[in-house]
């Protein structure tokens, strides 16, 4: 198992959901409306000064289906690189 952690601007929600789907991931914690900067899509922390604001999708999935999110996330990133959207890959040792 393998834990995602996916961090994207929440415009493009539906299309990171749809990803998910795609990959046959059904399963996930949202953290929605969280604050943060990044160097491509800079600062949302829903201000008027600095609108917008970034969801979180924390998804513990087989390894397996851990690469076809990466790529579906790669691509997304390329096509809307001024909303932003990471994505990072966390061994999961164990669960309850």
């Amino acid at each position: 198992m393998k834990a995602l952690l996916v961090i994207y601007n929440s415009a493009i929600e539906s299309m990171v959901i749809e990803c998910m789907k795609e990959c046959g991931l059904e399963s996930y914690t949202k953290f929605p409306r969280i604050h943060g900067a990044g160097k491509s899509a800079g600062p949302r922390f829903d201000t008027h000064v600095w609108p917008g604001l970034n969801n979180a999708l924390f998804i513990v999935a087989p390894e397996e289906n851990i690469p076809e999110m990466l790529d579906k996330i790669r691509a997304l990133k390329e096509r809307h690189l001024k909303e932003g959207v990471k994505a990072f890959v966390l061994p999961v040792e164990d669960s309850v």
